[in-house]
């Protein structure tokens, strides 16, 4: 089941399942929502795999210098973490818009009216949603103070400000998506109580 997710995933025909509502009426803010929520998961796509290639080409050319040419170069390891960084946090957006972050689910073996389970999948959106706030505001904070106080990487003499975008786009994400999945459970709730 995975490795098949993974493919679609890889070649692009992972559904876009779940945007916005699939049962709220063809609006054209809906329609507009819909695709912009399309486009940024596939830049988000292109973003995850270009940085999972780069780092595995530099992982292969660093082996090739170091034990092949007796000259390792130490700047490709800072784009290495570089690009680690960004496949962390960007797969942590991802993971949120999929719903394949930890959750817990003892509720559900306690709770079996469906009315209150999307109840508490809306609080359950709310508060995660609020969390990545939080953090997320620590993140820009940080990212702020290192890009104001001009911190460059020790080799390659690059902003560390590339490094803590990484955090501020995939908290982005995080708050984007737990937004989203708040609003279609706060529709199906309306749907449900009429």
């Amino acid at each position: 089941m995975l490795f098949q997710k993974a493919a679609k995933f890889v070649q692009g025909r992972m559904p876009v399942s779940e945007n916005i509502d699939s049962q709220s009426p063809s609006t054209s803010t809906t329609r507009w929502l819909t695709g912009l929520e399309n486009i940024l998961n596939n830049f988000f796509r292109m973003l995850m795999i270009f940085a999972g290639v780069g780092l595995s080409c530099l992982m292969f050319a660093q082996v090739i210098m170091r034990y092949f040419l007796d000259s390792p170069f130490a700047g490709i390891e800072e784009v290495a973490i570089l690009f680690g960084v960004w496949i962390y946090f960007l797969g942590m957006g991802y993971a949120t818009k999929a719903k394949e972050h930890i959750n817990g689910g003892i509720v559900s073996l306690l709770v079996t009216d469906p009315y209150k389970l999307k109840i508490l999948d809306l609080v359950r959106s709310l508060v995660c949603m609020l969390a990545a706030i939080v953090f997320g505001y620590f993140a820009c904070k940080y990212a702020l103070f290192v890009i104001e106080k001009g911190r460059m990487s020790l080799y390659l003499q690059w902003p560390k400000g590339f490094w803590s975008g990484s955090m501020i786009l995939g908290f982005t994400m995080m708050v984007g998506y737990f937004l989203l999945d708040a609003v279609r459970n706060a529709r199906q709730l309306s749907s449900q109580s009429r």
